[in-house]
């Protein structure tokens, strides 16, 4: 999630308008009201996106590509006795690896 960044108008105003702000500034300060263009802009048709000329993206759903990538492996729940989960975890903290790697070659060893 973004962090929210909260600032005074005082702030805001206190930051310095550099010297390509100042000029686009003035020269939209002096044209007349006439000249602005204030209309929405044109629709985008199937034929804009079938000629690339726009592109619609959609919104929400899952994105192609997201999530995690499948491991082939299976999620199971084991009652272990607290030495035995114990002594999983440290070799498991020793070697490097995660409990469910110690338990699986200890398993395919016996």
């Amino acid at each position: 999630m973004p962090k929210l960044i909260r600032k005074t108008l005082a702030e805001i105003n206190a930051r310095p308008v550099s010297t390509a702000e100042q000029v686009r500034l003035r020269d939209l300060a002096k044209r007349p009201d006439s000249a602005l263009d204030l209309s929405d802009p044109a629709e985008i048709t199937d034929a804009d996106v079938r000629h690339g000329r726009a592109r619609v993206v959609p919104h929400g759903g899952a994105r192609e590509g997201a999530g995690r990538k499948p491991t082939g492996r299976r999620p199971i729940t084991l009652r272990l006795k607290p030495g035995v989960l114990r002594t999983l975890r440290a070799q498991a903290k020793r070697e490097g690896k995660t409990v469910s790697e110690v338990a699986e070659s200890r398993l395919l060893s016996a």
